[in-house]
């Protein structure tokens, strides 16, 4: 793979699981807000990989990237991969 591939797949990447937390979002949306964006956060560290979470974050703080005001709410509720 070279690195311009790289770069694409990692950013399909990033915009696969912006998606995807997206979905999640939407499932949570009917609940309370402050209980949805806990549920939310709850769900990605739980089932996600650090390096998807990480992946995700990266891509949220991507220039121009936005995210609906749920997810938003969420994502610092996110956990990071910790630091040796």
């Amino acid at each position: 793979m070279n690195q311009d591939t790289h770069i694409f797949a990692h950013e399909d990447n990033g915009a696969k699981l912006i998606h995807m937390a997206q979905e999640i979002a939407d499932y949570f949306h009917a609940y309370p807000q402050e209980r949805a964006v806990e549920s939310i956060a709850s769900h990605i560290n739980h089932f996600w990989t650090p390096k998807m979470r990480e992946d995700f974050l990266a891509a949220a703080d991507a220039p121009g990237q936005t995210l609906t005001p749920l997810l938003q709410a969420a994502r610092g509720g996110i956990k990071r991969k910790k630091i040796k």
